[in-house]
């Protein structure tokens, strides 16, 4: 597949070396987490994470306090404690100290969207949330800090921000591969395909010309579940190959599946 962006970028050719083939998928996150708080390239990022010993918060501390900075984020105002704790106990759930899915559907009233809104996919993303329906206090209180909302109405006021993400080709490349891992039940690799459908509806129509002609082709000739791998891959289909994919080469490392899409779009345009 062909790379976009500068080096350091995700996507380059130099990130998917470095994040490939030598950190695991917990590190790329971190990167990838980093990255988002900090507008840090990927190789600085990586530096800053290595030398902290993967610490995602210390480095970030870190960054700040030793005042580096980059244009595309800027470091978020800071929040009110107090304020904050009482955002998170407006919707936490009265049996544990989280957010369940009561209180989700809550905050989203209060937001003015949907559950099913794809922004709630960018929000759980700076929550770092690790499952679906549910926000720790650790991970909401963490997310409001990183955005810098310590209430209903600052975050009311970023919902179009966080919406902007999903245009942006990098930044929504980010929410896509954290909702892969995010949507998976533990001890899963991969998602079922009905799954994986609804959340391409949400994040992909912004970006893939030929999503529908993807969607109906998968669900009739795709029995088995969705790799991470063809979940990825099918991102860089999407926002690389030329949309008649006549740039589409045959000999790359594309997944079975997707040659055979191409195969497939070929065939029904002679």
């Amino acid at each position: 597949p062909i790379s976009c962006g500068a080096a350091g970028r995700p996507g380059s050719t130099w990130h998917r070396r470095v994040m490939s083939s030598v950190l695991n998928r917990q590190q790329r996150d971190k990167v990838a987490n980093f990255q988002a708080v900090t507008g840090a390239p990927a190789k600085l990022a990586t530096e800053f994470l290595k030398r902290y010993s993967w610490s995602l918060d210390q480095a970030v501390d870190i960054f700040f306090t030793e005042g580096h900075s980059f244009s595309a984020k800027a470091a978020p105002p800071a929040v009110d404690a107090r304020k904050l704790d009482t955002f998170f106990r407006k919707y936490k759930d009265a049996q544990a100290d989280c957010i369940s899915s009561d209180g989700i559907q809550e905050l989203c009233a209060d937001l003015s969207i949907s559950a099913l809104d794809p922004v709630t996919l960018v929000l759980s993303y700076h929550c770092r949330a690790e499952s679906m329906g549910v926000f720790t206090r650790d991970e909401f209180c963490g997310g409001m800090q990183r955005l810098g909302c310590d209430e209903i109405l600052k975050l009311r006021g970023k919902v179009e921000e966080l919406r902007g993400a999903l245009q942006d080709r990098v930044a929504c490349k980010e929410v896509y591969a954290y909702t892969f891992q995010f949507a998976l039940d533990q001890g899963q690799k991969c998602l079922p395909v009905e799954m994986c459908v609804e959340f391409w509806k949400l994040l992909l129509r912004n970006h893939f010309a030929l999503l529908d002609t993807w969607i109906g082709f998968v669900e009739q000739r795709c029995k088995n579940a969705i790799s991470k791998d063809t979940w990825m891959m099918l991102y860089d289909l999407a926002t690389q190959v030329k949309p008649d994919l006549s740039d589409y080469d045959m000999n790359g490392a594309w997944p079975v599946l997707i040659d055979e899409f191409v195969e497939f779009v070929r065939s029904q345009a002679l």
